[in-house]
């Protein structure tokens, strides 16, 4: 019976040392170990808190913990309430002030919602954002508003001072009186002595007698260039030859 016993204490030590580890096992993946969260690792930047959207909601942030990083997830819920849906499930890519996720805000009522962005390591454990009273407006999203730049007026420009006057022009008049619009005493002016035409010296049917004396004068002219020219070439000639022939004589 004695050893019946000890059989039984064996077993029911084995037992309650496996319900130990296990109850701890289960306590530390519930709760893990708290971690520094103080670097940005989690937040949303867009959408802020108060605002109002509808349709399309892109969501942007940062989910980052450097070597620690394993996953993100965002979840979005009615403020006041913990019906938290997932948007984009687990993402394994960390993302620094870019987009985290998108929302198709359609599909749920208008009203206050809350974002949330868990950034969690290999252990479990996580750092958190959360964005609260989000306000989605979807039946009557508000109207935006278009600034409308005025138009620049044109301004006279102010009259120069001291501007030089334009001189206007002088006309002179038939007589020789000069003429000129309003201003100064217009300036008599005296014309220059009168050139008479010499008298023509007739011609010869209609060629006039001293083109005819030109053109003869000309072909005189011209026949003595070419007499003078053929008398010295000729000089020239005779007078290499007789020095060829007095150089033969010579030798």
């Amino acid at each position: 019976m004695s050893q019946k016993r000890q059989i039984l204490r064996m077993v029911v030590l084995v037992i309650t040392v496996l319900a130990l580890l296990g109850a701890f096992a289960v306590s530390v993946r519930a709760s893990p170990y708290a971690r520094d969260c103080s670097g940005g690792n989690a937040a949303i930047l867009s959408p802020t808190s108060g605002a109002t959207v509808f349709g399309i909601v892109q969501i942007e942030g940062t989910a980052s913990l450097g070597d620690d990083f394993r996953y993100y997830k965002i979840e979005v819920a009615p403020t006041g309430t913990q019906a938290w849906g997932d948007l984009a499930g687990e993402v394994r890519q960390p993302v620094v002030n870019g987009q985290l996720g998108v929302w198709d805000s359609a599909s749920a009522p208008d009203g206050a919602y809350t974002f949330r962005l868990r950034v969690v390591d290999p252990t479990g454990n996580y750092c958190e954002a959360i964005v609260n009273n989000v306000r989605v407006q979807n039946a009557a999203p508000p109207t935006p508003t278009i600034e409308i730049t005025p138009t620049p007026q044109e301004t006279e420009a102010p009259p120069i001072q001291n501007a030089v006057p334009t001189p206007i022009p002088t006309v002179v008049a038939p007589g020789g009186t000069v003429t000129a619009g309003p201003g100064p005493t217009a300036t008599t002016f005296r014309p220059g002595p009168t050139r008479t035409p010499l008298p023509s010296s007739g011609g010869i049917g209609g060629i006039e007698i001293g083109s005819i004396f030109g053109a003869i004068t000309d072909i005189f002219s011209t026949l003595a260039r070419t007499f003078v020219f053929g008398a010295m070439a000729m000089g020239a000639i005779l007078f290499l030859v007789g020095v060829v022939f007095f150089v033969r004589r010579v030798l």
